[in-house]
């Protein structure tokens, strides 16, 4: 397994990642819509455009096998104001055929001390409810804080998550 910083050039594996992923989550939340992929690409596009952008993968073979992302927090979708302090992790995603080797856990340590690094106290991220990846986080210490918004592209719930770094 290899980590490193992801690039732009990453973009369409990433897109591919993130689909294998959104397909995974039929197994526990039905027939959902998937996002299409050039959507995701654009979504990408925009994390690395984010001011203070850390990107950074795990590759398995040569293939791109893992990513997580975060910049700085803001207030809200619509109130775009910077939180002093406050990361957002905006992706956690590990190509389900190598769930459970310990790769989404690397990638988060990796990125909590990149966050600690650049001065940030305290991170959040959303997932989706009911998904898998909500066991995960609680075993990191991660804990739900009681808000919740809807992913009209999958048309599920997400609830978010918070740290003290």
């Amino acid at each position: 397994m290899r980590f490193r910083p992801a690039q732009r050039t990453d973009v369409p594996a990433l897109a591919q990642l993130v689909r294998a992923c959104d397909e995974s989550q039929r197994a526990w939340a039905g027939d959902v819509p998937i996002p299409p992929p050039e959507g995701e690409e654009l979504e990408w596009e925009l994390r690395f455009a984010r001011s203070g952008a850390w990107i950074h993968l795990a590759e398995d073979a040569g293939a791109v096998v893992g990513v997580v992302a975060f910049a700085a927090g803001q207030a809200s979708r619509t109130d775009r104001t910077t939180v002093p302090g406050l990361a957002h992790v905006s992706a956690v995603f590990v190509a389900p055929d190598h769930w459970r080797r310990g790769i989404a856990r690397a990638l988060l340590d990796q990125a909590e001390t990149a966050m600690r690094e650049q001065g940030y106290e305290r991170a959040q991220l959303w997932t989706l409810e009911g998904s898998p990846a909500e066991q995960l986080y609680s075993a990191l210490d991660w804990e739900r804080d009681g808000r919740r918004d809807h992913f009209p592209p999958m048309g599920l719930d997400t609830v978010a998550y918070v740290k003290t770094l």
